[in-house]
């Protein structure tokens, strides 16, 4: 069992990251190039694995169904994405990433991996895969955490 102070440090660690995230992509939003990683850019991630649903886009992206509504409306008026009638459905539509989103997801992604770079440049990669390990083990067992709760209906 970690003990009360290196939990403590956890979410003193944790804080710091959200904030200066925070600051960082409203820094970006700014920026000229409009190049911000804004939510709806982040879906991107998850269209570039296929067409799927706007209900499974918020799901897997735990994303309230109509804020990923305003998002998705934003990336289909950007170019980046379509609707496409369901073939299971014909009454749904699936999301599907454009050539022009495809291009966009390729550059965020070299964005981030570029940014994470810098970032851990001197870390050996034995340290950096124990940390994205443990960093995705905690993510996941918060996630389930988080479900169990709302399946349970505590709040």
């Amino acid at each position: 069992m970690p003990t009360p102070e290196s939990i403590d440090d956890v979410f003193s660690a944790l804080g710091k990251f959200v904030r200066i995230r925070s600051r960082s992509v409203q820094a970006s939003a700014k920026s000229a190039d409009g190049g911000a990683e804004t939510a709806a850019k982040r879906a991107l991630f998850v269209l570039r694995h296929g067409p799927i649903r706007a209900g499974e886009l918020a799901a897997a992206m735990s994303a309230d169904p109509s804020t990923m509504s305003r998002h998705v409306a934003q990336l289909v008026d950007d170019g980046l994405v379509r609707r496409e009638p369901d073939p299971e459905d014909g009454r749904a539509c699936r999301l599907v990433l454009t050539d022009d989103g495809f291009e966009r997801v390729a550059v965020l992604a070299a964005r981030r991996r570029e940014a994470i770079g810098e970032l851990v440049a001197d870390w050996p990669d034995e340290d950096f895969a124990t940390f994205a390990h443990l960093l995705t083990r905690f993510v996941d067992a918060v996630e389930a955490h988080s479900m169990n709760k709302d399946l349970r209906g505590d709040a």
